[in-house]
């Protein structure tokens, strides 16, 4: 089992140090069997020259382990320590030596003063992280002292509030904190407090010593180059319910105290064996109570079981997240057993944000890459390398490609780049539709009558031979967010084409506030709602992208300005005229789609204009007759509420629209679809000439 008992013994040590005075350290050192002929370094160099650190140091320095036990036990009885004395050589005088360790300076630039202040600080106050800041960045300047043993003395001695930012465990810190990278060391008191919550934060409910002890098997020492780090390989997964058989009690308190897990078994489950023995050193136990409730996450140090309930039977772990959590979802019921990543019982842990970021760590550390990271950390953030936003309206008037790039957009989103600029369309396409297939891509359309129940869940009647019964459905955006809430190392995008086409308010629902970065699953104001149907608790999962698209020329856009401007990020497509590039029989497209919108912005505005995919294909002037028949005039009517004379002016006033009198009214009228107006190229260029030719008949 691991031993922690080192702790509560330099505890007491350095507290009875530090409610004494210069002189009483100076007698009780005199009087520890140091176990050599010299004299002690804190003692050469005169009474006036002492200080805590350096005793300290010295006590735990290492030459052999019966000189160290002998010297302990001599303090042991010195200092009256009421802790039990240490068994064996605990883990933290690896790399100790008195001579490496010592503080003073024969030049006088020592300052034994300021290390006692420092001292009594840490021991005594170790919340008035403004007094420890000043002290700790004065004294790590002071010659023989540094950060490394400064941080190291201050862990021996209060081991439940600092860490040993050291040269060795700093290879460990990098690869198990997004905030270090391989060899960096805090520079000052605020960078080593922000590491300290940066760890607090990966480690939940850990104490630093039990975060070093990980760390110190995960990275071995240089001087135990014999010893395998601790997660060599990618470990297994497993389970263990704290209520342990013919018990029932939850036996938590005692797991977390004791490093160790156990479970009772009457006999092997439906289907083999508990696979209790096969659990070995780095593989990883996720610990629950029930099926609804995590209690912790631990990595194996030793498989002591052998069969039956008994706590001295056991497997003992490093705890590395301590934390009770209620779970996002359920998992398996047996006492122990696997848990695959692709498990309920693991994905219901990675999805509960109080252990998202231990997994994440230990992926870290398993591929050993600093600075890595893992697929659930680049799809928690917005952007990364597709430099694509979680939440994204693409906006524009019709025509202007934003269905087409939502599909681009979504391909980019899961395989990392923008398919569509570098392949061709019918590769991006097959893409899109491998991944519909798959349901990695969702894809629906708004509309006036589309509902919460059509997007979320409701309730629907069903015809079953004969009788009417009700069954509870999940609706599109549900399921894709359980998809990707099961599967968290991959990314899933819904594209809503038309959102603004929807009563937003009765279509999301409380869903509106959920789909935010900030409220997603595993973010910090991560927010679940009881949905009104089903009733369970849900969440929208950070993995999960939203695209939509918007017609800035619908007139039902100001429902959307209210509801959802406030959580999308919007990226504008407007008519580009380098798209329609055509020039035949003397017409030129890009020169009559810009005449068009010109006039459109002058007699309307901006978000009304065609866009270029109505003219991009035009290749005949019967083709660019239909297009204007059946797309452009009908679109000009529906923008101007069938004011003629303003279409007329749109068109310069072209030929296609007719004008007469008829007594005391005005007629305007549409050429019939067989005029040869249609099809000459003179009519299509008089609308980008400098006049018309209208043929008023």
């Amino acid at each position: 089992m691991i031993d922690y008992s080192w702790v509560p013994w330099f505890e007491e040590l350095a507290s009875k140090i530090a409610t004494g005075s210069p002189d009483d350290l100076v007698e009780s050192a005199r009087r520890v069997n140091w176990r050599t002929k010299e004299v002690p370094g804190i003692l050469k160099y005169g009474i006036d020259k002492v200080d805590p650190f350096s005793f300290i140091y010295t006590l735990a320095s290492h030459r052999n382990d019966e000189d160290f036990m002998a010297r302990l036990h001599s303090a042991h009885e010195v200092f009256l320590i009421k802790t039990p004395c240490l068994a064996k050589r605990p883990h933290i005088i690896w790399g100790l030596s008195a001579r490496s360790a010592l503080f003073h300076n024969s030049d006088g630039r020592d300052n034994p003063s300021l290390l006692w202040r420092l001292f009594k600080e840490a021991v005594l106050n170790p919340k008035d992280h403004a007094a420890i800041g000043s002290l700790f960045d004065s004294a790590k300047d002071i010659p023989n002292v540094g950060l490394f043993k400064l941080t190291r003395g201050l862990f021996i001695i209060n081991p439940r509030v600092f860490y040993p930012a050291d040269d060795r465990s700093g290879r460990a810190l990098g690869l198990a904190s997004s905030r270090l990278q391989s060899a960096d060391v805090p520079k000052d008191y605020s960078e080593y407090h922000a590491l300290l919550d940066d760890l607090r934060a990966r480690f939940p409910g850990c104490e630093p010593y039990e975060i070093s002890t990980f760390l110190d098997n995960v990275v071995p020492p240089r001087s135990s180059p014999t010893q395998a780090p601790l997660l060599a390989d990618a470990p297994t997964f497993f389970h263990v319910s704290t209520n342990v058989h013919d018990d029932g009690n939850d036996h938590w308190a005692e797991f977390g105290d004791r490093n160790a897990v156990w479970t009772g078994v009457p006999g092997p489950p439906a289907g083999g064996a508990y696979p209790l023995r096969e659990c070995k050193r780095g593989d990883v136990i996720l610990v629950r109570h029930g099926v609804g409730s995590g209690r912790g996450i631990a990595v194996v140090e030793e498989n002591g079981y052998s069969g039956g309930w008994d706590r001295e039977k056991h497997v003992s772990v490093y705890w590395i997240n301590k934390n009770a959590m209620q779970l996002h979802g359920q998992t398996g019921q047996h006492g122990f057993g696997r848990a695959p990543r692709e498990s309920e019982t693991y994905q219901a842990f990675r999805r509960t944000s109080g252990y998202s970021q231990t997994l994440d760590a230990i992926d870290r550390l398993a591929e050993g890459e600093v600075g890595q990271e893992t697929e659930r950390e680049r799809t928690a953030r917005r952007g990364d390398d597709t430099e694509t936003c979680l939440n994204q309206i693409l906006c524009g008037p019709p025509g202007t490609s934003k269905t087409y790039d939502a599909v681009s957009l979504a391909v980019k989103v899961i395989d990392g780049k923008l398919a569509a600029l570098g392949e061709d369309r019918a590769t991006t396409k097959q893409r899109f539709d491998e991944l519909m297939g798959s349901k990695q891509v969702g894809f629906v359309t708004f509309h006036q009558n589309y509902a919460y129940e059509d997007f979320v869940e409701g309730i629907r009647p069903v015809l079953d031979a004969g009788s009417l019964r009700y069954w509870l459905r999940d609706g599109v955006f549900k399921q894709i967010a359980r998809r990707a809430n099961a599967d968290a190392d991959n990314r899933y995008v819904l594209i809503i084409d038309e959102i603004n086409r929807g009563n937003i308010a009765k279509i999301f629902g409380e869903l509106i506030t959920l789909i935010e970065p900030s409220k997603r699953l595993g973010e910090e104001d991560e927010l679940q709602v009881t949905l009104p149907y089903s009733q369970e608790p849900f969440g929208v999962p950070p993995n999960l992208y939203l695209i939509g698209t918007m017609n800035t020329a619908d007139r039902g856009i100001a429902l959307l300005d209210v509801a959802l401007r406030r959580r999308f990020e919007f990226d504008e497509r407007m008519p580009d005229v380098g798209m329609v590039a055509w020039k035949f029989e003397s017409v030129n497209g890009g020169e009559l789609l810009q005449a068009i919108n010109d006039r459109i912005i002058e007699n309307l505005d901006r978000e009304h204009q065609i866009g270029h995919t109505y003219l991009m294909k035009v290749d005949s002037l019967d083709a660019l007759a239909r297009v204007f028949q059946t797309q452009i005039i009908p679109l000009l009517q529906e923008y101007f509420y069938d004011d003629w004379e303003k279409m007329r002016r749109v068109l310069n006033d072209s030929a296609f629209i007719t004008k007469r009198e008829a007594g005391e009214r005005v007629v305007f009228d549409v050429l019939p679809p067989d005029h040869e107006a249609w099809r000459q190229a003179e009519s299509y260029r008089a609308i980008y000439g400098s006049s018309g030719s209208p043929t008023d008949g």
